[in-house]
């Protein structure tokens, strides 16, 4: 499910790019330039996040069971009382 919804949103990003960067306009003012620049790095910022995160979710996943197997039988209970 995790991973249909990185695809999803991985797709969608794309897309967006697709739609919005003819509508930038990288001359004039210098507001209109920054927000250009600052519109498609935070567009590449969550295509390159999900990307990421479709190619190494499983490997992120597979560390965090072997910890958790590990980590059990080392915990105590500890109550303080003051």
């Amino acid at each position: 499910m995790r991973r249909n919804r990185l695809l999803l949103c991985f797709l969608l990003g794309i897309a967006i790019m697709f739609y919005g960067v003819p509508y930038l306009n990288f001359q004039g003012d210098t507001k209109t330039i920054v927000f250009s620049i600052a519109w498609i790095v935070f567009a590449l910022i969550a295509i390159s996040g999900n990307m990421i995160a479709l190619l190494y979710g499983k490997r992120v996943e597979r560390s965090r069971t072997t910890r958790q197997k590990a980590s059990p039988q080392r915990k105590q209970k500890v109550r303080q009382y003051s």
